[in-house]
């Protein structure tokens, strides 16, 4: 579908396509301010968070753009509880026709990522809870100097077992996400997560440099001459490891080719509407949450 096309089916994108055109840092970075400026800078309704670790990955998102949260860890049980949530949901096939498939029925070998549906995924509350975790949000809100709002949560699989060739789609190379003006990214991995099944690498400190800031994807050579090697951050780690990051920042999907992968992923930013986001809130909003932090996904509960 086009960009006009999309636009005319929903007008509010065409702030968010209108954005994602600007590409110097410094435009961004001073229309980013502007629009912080209108923005609500009370704190996310809920209970007080934790000072210390905010202090701590707000510092971290400043300087390298990515917060390892170890202390945010799953525990077994809730992940067992999201894999009980999943369960017997069809997940859709991310670059083909669209079919839906049951993770427990065999699987074609064209089909390399499955995405679940937005309202499956914003119904799972144990993944939800952890979007609206109270040091996520504040550290969140540190970071882009206003109260976040939640623009999309997503969940997909990476079908490595069906990939040993190797073939790389737009995701599996380095390359800029520009979601809003300001914005950061929460992931869980929901299965164990290595070098060969779609491991995260992220380039410290990226977020704020002006290399590679045009459109499209950016080589591993262009990487390599730009970086030195300790900037490229590998995240490998057992199922239920969180972290949070600036996809401003130069980042790709290592190429899976083995096994699979199952991972969850929050956008919060300023407000912006997403292309493949809910067009209009799905749920209820509980009580503990903030409605306007989940103001796309849930409307307020009678």
């Amino acid at each position: 579908m086009s960009v006009l096309n999309e636009i005319s089916k929903d007008w509010r994108l065409a702030w968010y396509y209108g954005q994602k055109a600007i590409r110097s840092p410094g435009l961004r970075q001073g229309l980013g301010r502007m629009m912080v400026g209108l923005q609500d800078k009370g704190p996310a309704r809920g209970p007080a968070p934790n000072a210390a670790v905010v202090d701590r990955m707000a510092l971290d998102l400043r300087r390298d753009g990515f917060a390892a949260m170890p202390d945010k860890t799953l525990s077994a049980q809730t992940l067992a509880d999201i894999s009980a949530h999943f369960k017997g949901v069809k997940g859709i096939d991310y670059y083909g026709s669209g079919a839906l498939y049951d993770m427990d029925q065999p699987i074609p070998e064209d089909v390399i990522k499955l995405r679940y549906d937005n309202r499956d995924v914003t119904a799972c509350r144990p993944l939800m809870d952890v979007a609206n975790d109270p040091d996520v949000l504040a550290a969140v809100a540190r970071h882009l100097g206003a109260r976040p709002t939640i623009a999309t949560a997503e969940a997909w699989w990476t079908l490595g077992e069906n990939n040993a060739q190797g073939l790389a789609k737009k995701d599996d190379v380095f390359h800029r996400d520009v979601d809003d003006l300001r914005f950061v990214k929460l992931f869980i991995y929901l299965t164990d997560t290595d070098l060969r099944n779609g491991a995260h690498c992220y380039v410290l400190g990226s977020h704020d440099s002006a290399e590679f800031t045009r459109r499209g994807p950016i080589s591993d050579a262009d990487v390599a001459a730009t970086y030195p090697p300790e900037r490229l951050h590998n995240v490998v780690g057992k199922a239920g490891t969180v972290f949070l990051e600036d996809t401003w920042g130069i980042h790709r999907a290592l190429l899976a080719t083995q096994g699979r992968r199952l991972i969850f992923s929050v956008l919060y930013g300023l407000g912006a509407l997403v292309p493949g986001g809910p067009s209009r809130p799905m749920w209820p909003c509980p009580p503990e949450y903030d409605p306007r932090v989940n103001r796309r996904l849930y409307y307020p509960a009678s």
